[in-house]
């Protein structure tokens, strides 16, 4: 069956094009980091540590990732277990955590982000090289105007100011 693309779209169209490319995405790369024992999520921590360094605090952590609390200790709590990160007493508060990569699981992060690169590319081929330039442009302007909207939200505590 072959559905034909509307020639505009309207803000619901796009929207729930976002919503749905980004489950399917998150589906695909689950399905990668399944045989790691990992998920998107778990991953996530991981590139953050990675990317933006490690020994930051649980509560940096969070925020960082944008989740609430208990749910990064679930997520660091297995990843603990399975031999990926170790938390560590923070040198400054003897309550905060620290949160750190083991160096024997490097080798595997290298491995899995290989596995991951393979299928953006996969799934970003259906792109020309000039769509996946403007695509990512278009993309980073949605993504700089809701990082705006929710430094604006977050100001008012999340319940955005009365006209």
């Amino acid at each position: 069956m072959n559905i034909k693309e509307p020639a505009t779209f309207s803000d619901e169209q796009i929207s729930r094009l976002m919503f749905d490319n980004n489950r399917m995405w998150r589906t695909q790369l689950n399905f990668v980091l399944s045989e790691y024992d990992l998920t998107a999520s778990a991953w996530a921590v991981i590139r953050v540590l990675r990317d933006e360094g490690q020994g930051c605090t649980q509560k940096e952590l969070a925020s960082s990732l944008a989740i609430e609390g208990p749910t990064l200790v679930k997520l660091l709590d297995n990843l603990e277990r399975l031999g990926w990160i170790e938390r560590r007493v923070a040198p400054t508060d003897r309550r905060a955590k620290t949160i750190w990569l083991i160096e024997s699981a490097l080798p595997q992060i290298a491995e899995a982000d290989r596995k991951l690169g393979m299928t953006r590319h996969q799934i970003i081929s259906a792109l020309s090289e000039d769509e996946q330039a403007e695509f990512g442009r278009l993309l980073n302007k949605v993504r700089t105007n809701l990082e705006r909207m929710n430094h604006e939200a977050s100001r008012y505590g999340g319940i955005p100011p009365r006209d």
